[in-house]
């Protein structure tokens, strides 16, 4: 599949992806950032990758009040209904292989259910790292068990039954060849969680 291919699933997803997430949505993503919130509260600046309709971007801002968050999603329906969410948000269209911001710019990337949607990881977050100043974090999360995700990604059609995440370790070792130390892995059955250092 394409990205283009790719980008016509979520555009066609954005009218009803609100409706197919769990009721205590909320509170997960909330809970999804606590054990990073002495690194977002020091941030100045953070992208968020993959913020779909945006149910991330206040939970970012209530753990950084002082930070500038630049939301980013391939689908432009995702970004209009992000900003129905959150009016005044910085919301930008684009490729995670190709984002177009001068680098480096960032203190945190937060990589929010996005990451097995990347088809060349490596290079991304080689992007990512370019993206990030140095001492910068990459956060890659899912609120959901490795297993569950890919249970969903291989029964959702053509455009995503090939995008899964992979071992934790695995997603490590990507990590480390993209430059990225201090690697933490979570790989459990209640959620997935990789975080690297840029060096």
């Amino acid at each position: 599949m394409t990205m283009n291919d790719l980008r016509a699933y979520f555009e066609d997803l954005a009218v009803r992806w609100d409706s197919l997430q769990a009721p205590d949505r909320e509170e997960r993503l909330r809970r999804l950032l606590v054990p990073f919130a002495p690194v977002l509260e020091a941030s100045t600046a953070i992208l968020e990758l993959g913020t779909g309709t945006g149910a991330l971007i206040p939970c970012l801002r209530e753990r950084a009040p002082g930070a500038c968050v630049v939301s980013v999603d391939l689908a432009g329906e995702m970004l209009r209904r992000a900003r129905r969410r959150c009016p005044d948000a910085a919301v930008v269209q684009a490729d995670a292989h190709r984002l177009p911001f001068a680098t480096p710019r960032f203190d945190v990337v937060v990589c929010h259910n996005c990451f097995p949607h990347l088809a060349d990881k490596v290079a991304a977050l080689r992007g990512l790292a370019r993206a990030l100043w140095p001492g910068g974090y990459l956060l890659i999360l899912h609120d959901l068990s490795r297993a569950r995700v890919n249970a969903i990604h291989g029964g959702g059609g053509p455009a995503i039954q090939d995008d899964l995440l992979p071992p934790g370790e695995e997603t490590r070792r990507m990590l480390e060849r993209a430059g990225f130390v201090d690697v933490l892995v979570e790989d459990t059955d209640q959620r997935y969680i990789v975080a690297g250092r840029q060096a």
